[in-house]
């Protein structure tokens, strides 16, 4: 399961009530390449992380239901268990997350251009974790991919790193490059697009032929088999 991608989403990572929100990323690290796809609705939102794996966050109750296409399998973490998950993340990143406000990313006056778009790079860190964000002031519709973007992070990963990451309002625009490295190990995210246009309900929904998994340690459920 290629779930750091999800994590790196997370970390670099108005008008929802009209159409969803696709925002296709590129995600290069941690022995993983590949392009990852976050459809944001009205209330739910899915990441296709991989050919293999997707979830689907409920970003009222913060449960995630992951979606393993291969095993035609599922499995859901309640917003309950995230904090187990929590204390892992932060002790990798020698940080206590969401105990306090972390610093805010400080502009370093350096500015290029990010696939097409002029960007000013800022800068973060937090313990162990240290992230690049580059951020363009004039990416197209840049409120709504900001909205949509702060709802991804509603879900199950927020709990999870919680603190660790700036506060999106931190950020004058939408980062279309992040940066971010924890203990050495390095994660770069490219936005390659981000629209408004009509998902298919089913999207958000688990596929019929499709059969649950139990979680790992919750109602009897042992290790998947996978």
């Amino acid at each position: 399961m290629k779930l750091p991608l999800a994590l790196a989403a997370f970390l670099f990572t108005a008008g929802l009530a009209r159409a969803d929100v696709v925002i296709v990323q590129q995600v290069d690290g941690m022995a993983q390449s590949g392009q990852m796809t976050i459809m944001v609705g009205t209330d739910k939102v899915r990441t296709d992380i991989s050919p293999e794996v997707s979830t689907i966050t409920d970003t009222t109750t913060g449960d995630v239901t992951t979606l393993m296409h291969t095993q035609k399998a599922y499995m859901i973490i309640p917003a309950s268990a995230t904090k187990a998950m929590r204390g892992i993340i932060q002790q990798a990143a020698g940080t206590a997350a969401g105990s306090a406000s972390p610093a805010k990313p400080v502009a370093t006056g350096k500015t290029d251009k990010i696939n097409g778009y002029n960007a000013a790079e800022y800068t973060f860190t937090n313990g162990n974790l240290k992230a690049v964000y580059w951020i363009s002031a004039d990416f197209p519709n840049a409120k709504m991919v900001t909205d949509a973007m702060v709802k991804f992070r509603k879900g199950v990963l927020a709990d999870i790193t919680r603190g660790l990451a700036p506060d999106l309002s931190d950020l004058p625009g939408v980062p279309v490059k992040t940066e971010v490295e924890i203990n050495g190990r390095k994660i770069t995210t490219l936005l390659v697009s981000a629209k408004d246009q009509p998902v298919d309900p089913s999207e958000y929904q688990v596929p019929a032929a499709y059969t649950q998994m139990k979680m790992p340690g919750v109602d009897g459920g042992g290790p998947p088999n996978f």
